[in-house]
């Protein structure tokens, strides 16, 4: 039986960018510590591709289709899964979410139900805080390297109270 699980944070990065910007911090991971506390976790293998985001009936735009495959299948899930974005102003939602299979059969099951997925939900948010840190950084560079970093840190050059959202 599958368990579904997902993870959302609120990224200071606009929606235009931010696929492109998800797309690099993946492309620099092939393997990833999976815990749901900082420290030390399961290794696993990241894999990851574009597709179209079918959960979107608005617009047409790309998600990215990730999985991944523990060191130790018979004690940690393998996971697949997609990561989604929505603009929300000069910012963007993003979405990690998936399912996984619980190891060790009728045992694993029961822990899933008691606290397994509790433990899952822990660890797809520090993924997703872990990608969003890296993407606001990220993006800050871009700023940096296009010198348009205005004084509310978002594309536009110099602050000009005509033209900025209040």
């Amino acid at each position: 039986m599958r368990t579904r699980v997902r993870a959302t944070t609120l990224v200071n990065v606009p929606f235009s960018v931010l696929a492109d910007l998800l797309a690099d911090a993946l492309r620099e991971r092939r393997d990833l510590d999976v815990s749901p506390l900082v420290g030390p976790g399961e290794r696993v293998r990241l894999s990851w591709g574009l597709v179209e985001d079918a959960s979107d009936e608005a617009r047409k735009h790309e998600a990215i289709a990730i999985e991944w495959t523990p060191e130790h299948p018979q004690l940690f899930p393998s996971f697949r899964g997609a990561i989604s974005v929505r603009p929300h102003f000069r910012r963007s939602w993003m979405r990690v979410a998936g399912a996984y299979d619980p190891p060790l059969a009728a045992a694993g099951r029961l822990f899933d139900r008691v606290m397994g997925r509790f433990v899952a939900w822990m660890t797809l948010r520090r993924i997703a805080a872990d990608l969003r840190r890296d993407v606001e950084s990220r993006y800050l560079v871009y700023l940096q390297e296009i010198g348009a970093a205005g004084a509310d840190r978002h594309a536009g050059g110099k602050s000009d109270p005509v033209t900025r959202a209040h």
